[in-house]
């Protein structure tokens, strides 16, 4: 609220399937579009602030790198073209303020940590208790 942008979170932990990010192609039965254009549905605004909570638990495997996918998300050089798979056209995420979050930065790969990053060493007590109250408030 202190922006004047709505927010809202997204959980990265077991996150294993670039489509999860990235959308499904519209030619499988149950496809979707991906996480980043869900949540741009659900706050109905172009331009919210979006928690990427815990980066660090994302993986890969056969299905694709989620880890690419976020970095077009991420990057500003790409994120202006981001292409959702489910809707197959370009979508500018460029006005959103994503925030990141991680607990190790030993598994997040190279390319994702060339961006900015703001290291924390550990919130205080005072840090969690407002952090609790605000989720409370939200709910």
């Amino acid at each position: 609220d202190a922006l004047g942008r709505k927010f809202a979170r997204i959980a990265l932990g077991g996150v294993r399937d670039e489509a999860e990010i990235r959308g499904h192609r519209r030619t499988y039965v149950g496809s979707m579009p991906g996480n980043i254009i869900q949540t741009l549905l659900r706050v109905k605004e172009s331009n919210p602030v979006i928690l990427l909570d815990e980066i660090d638990k994302i993986s890969r495997d056969i299905r694709g790198d989620p880890s690419s996918a976020l970095l077009e998300v991420l990057d500003p050089s790409q994120n202006h073209t981001f292409k959702d798979h489910y809707l197959n056209f370009p979508f500018d995420l460029s006005n959103i303020l994503f925030i990141a979050t991680a607990n190790s930065l030993e598994t997040i790969q190279a390319p994702l940590l060339d961006l900015s990053l703001i290291h924390i060493s550990e919130p205080t007590r005072q840090a969690e208790i407002s952090y609790a109250v605000f989720c409370l408030k939200k709910k």
